[in-house]
């Protein structure tokens, strides 16, 4: 069987939005597909960069569009090669629809992510890092263009007649209804679900997360009644991110949060500090690892926050926490 030919096209947003396609790219090869990028091309040998686009969008079998803010702008636009593919692919859109297949990454109103000549396509939604396996296995069925989820067939319609209402049997029906009831509220129930290895990763990639928006969102708070004050946020791949906080243009702190490491794979680990080598994961200030309470409920739980409330157990506690024992302190 023939290898289905894939070409990615989207628009250099940042090194780390470049880094995040050479990988869908590599875990579509991974799953059969000849995946290409412009890097992929350029990488090893001078190319002509417009005959490429010319080549890769005529003769791959689909064309995987990034949709990104910057990605519309310059694709209503026709700003360089962004604009360039747009040309090219417009006539896609009435010959083989089909074979544009647009996938998002944005935090914010999705409708800017959509050029005039998409608006109205459906877009598979790449936007949270958590979700990235999820929506990868949505990408390929679609692309083997194979259902994802069993279709029930069509039966024969049931035969289908009048029912005479019987006052008797509604009252009886009603009586032996109140008769049952009875108070169970003093009864535990209890909950029989295993959690299983996958249950905790999932939890824990979800809690990660949310550390992350919740603190994207602080900061921004923060930045809002401080206009001296900035912060970035580097996203190093999907399970390790860096803050890093300036004021009147000065580092005064940072913070590396990354999930997994030297310590085991189901933990969250943060470090501190101005300087710091953001490639190694071998020292950190505070791990949250989890727990499972008698409820047979999953929390999570710091270990190493001996100053402040080592009971904060929820995405929301735990970033309090880090703003109020360590990152606060740099406006001191």
């Amino acid at each position: 069987m023939q290898k289905k030919r894939v070409f990615i096209s989207y628009s250099w947003d940042s090194k780390e939005h470049q880094e995040w396609v050479l990988y869908l790219a590599n875990q579509l090869r991974k799953n059969g597909f000849e995946a290409e990028t412009d890097i992929f091309e350029t990488q090893q040998k001078t190319v002509n960069l417009y005959k490429m686009m010319v080549e890769k969008v005529r003769d791959s079998d689909y064309i995987v569009v990034v949709l990104t803010e910057n990605y519309a702008g310059k694709a209503d636009s026709f700003e360089g090669g962004v604009g360039f593919e747009s040309q090219l692919t417009l006539p896609l859109l009435m010959e083989n629809p089909n074979k544009l297949v647009p996938i998002m990454r944005h935090r914010g109103d999705f409708n800017k992510v959509f050029p005039f000549h998409f608006k109205g396509q459906y877009a598979i939604d790449f936007s949270k890092d958590s979700e990235f396996d999820d929506k990868l296995e949505e990408l390929i069925y679609k692309l083997y263009q194979k259902p994802r989820y069993f279709v029930e067939p069509v039966g024969e319609a049931p035969t289908l007649q009048p029912k005479i209402p019987s006052r008797i049997s509604q009252t009886s029906a009603m009586d032996r209804k109140e008769t049952n009831v009875w108070d169970l509220s003093d009864i535990e129930i209890p909950n029989l679900k295993r959690l299983t290895d996958r249950d905790i990763d999932k939890f824990m990639k979800e809690s990660y997360q949310q550390i992350i928006e919740l603190l994207h969102s602080l900061l921004n708070k923060v930045q809002e009644s401080n206009p001296n004050f900035e912060f970035e946020q580097e996203d190093i791949h999907n399970l390790k991110t860096v803050f890093n906080l300036y004021i009147d243009g000065n580092s005064v702190d940072g913070v590396k949060i990354w999930y997994g490491g030297s310590f085991g794979r189901n933990s969250i680990n943060l470090l501190y500090g101005r300087h710091m080598n953001i490639m190694s994961d071998n020292s950190m200030n505070e791990m949250i690892s989890y727990e499972v309470n008698d409820k047979n409920q999953i929390r999570l739980k710091m270990t190493m926050n001996m100053f402040g409330n080592k009971d904060a157990s929820t995405p929301e506690e735990i970033v309090k926490e880090i703003w109020k024992n360590h990152l606060s302190r740099s406006f001191l």
